[in-house]
């Protein structure tokens, strides 16, 4: 399939609709795939006449994260894996970016978790306004970047104790602990869970996509619009600062070459993610 099947964009009633068609991969996203997917939430913040948008998957999880075999990192050549240049067009600008566009986005932005959530993936949904779990007993956000020889990325060192908490974002990220989804509905990420109510992935979200229309249908627009951006005003200074702060110390890391050998090692499974 192509980077544009594996990311599909519709337009329904007043909503956008994002949707992660990788399955049998777990919805892990190479470096295309994110720059896919920040431009179709660039696109559905500039759409005339929707109020919100909704981020959702198929299959068992909503994104496995990043790709280990990302076809870009593994055909390049030994010196451009340790360059600037590398990762300045494949990290830096790039993450950038798309944390950028999740925070600033205009619209409601809802996240639809039909499972396990992964790096740079868990720190968007960390951004979205709205979060909806299909079973929390099979949901869980792990930000895996300790584990990988990374720091945070996509804003998540601020988001992330915003949304969790000091102490449940302090075992997620220094420990790089998976956050299961009875905790992450305690600590508030979640506005609603439906255990146990919808068989396949398609019904929940089909029933997200009616839930979310019937509840701003009738409401003014303009106030939901004017009122998100005096939500996201408390959180603009944490969150820019977050992003280029991580960026930069991500930077070196991949120029040290710790990630690199970490991702080959978990490819290999001779290091595994903390489940």
């Amino acid at each position: 399939m192509s980077v544009e099947e594996d990311i599909t964009y519709e337009v329904r009633e007043r909503t956008t609709i994002i949707t992660l068609r990788l399955p049998k991969k777990l919805n892990a996203l190479t470096s295309a795939h994110y720059l896919r997917l920040g431009k179709l939430v660039q696109e559905a913040d500039e759409e005339e006449d929707t109020v919100a948008t909704i981020i959702q998957s198929t299959g068992k999880y909503f994104s496995a994260g990043a790709n280990f075999a990302d076809k870009e990192i593994m055909l390049a050549k030994p010196e451009e894996l340790f360059s600037h240049e590398f990762w300045f067009q494949r990290f830096v600008g790039r993450n950038v970016w798309i944390t950028d566009l999740f925070h600033n986005h205009t619209k409601i932005l809802v996240a639809a978790l039909n499972g396990p959530v992964i790096g740079l993936s868990a720190a968007l949904v960390a951004l979205c306004d709205l979060v909806y779990v299909k079973d929390l007993s099979s949901t869980y956000l792990l930000a895996p970047f300790s584990n990988l020889g990374l720091v945070c990325e996509g804003a998540s060192s601020s988001t992330l104790f915003l949304r969790l908490g000091w102490s449940v974002s302090s075992e997620a990220l220094l420990l790089a602990k998976p956050i299961y989804g009875k905790t992450l509905d305690k600590v508030g990420l979640v506005n609603e869970s439906f255990d146990g109510q919808f068989a396949t992935t398609e019904e929940f979200n089909a029933h997200i996509e009616k839930k979310l229309y019937e509840a701003y249908k009738d409401l003014h627009e303009p106030s939901i619009f004017f009122n998100k951006q005096l939500l996201k005003a408390n959180r603009d200074e944490l969150i820019n600062s977050a992003n280029s702060r991580e960026v930069i110390k991500g930077l070196n890391k991949w120029i040290e070459g710790v990630p690199q050998s970490r991702f080959a090692q978990l490819a290999q499974k001779d290091v595994q993610h903390k489940l």
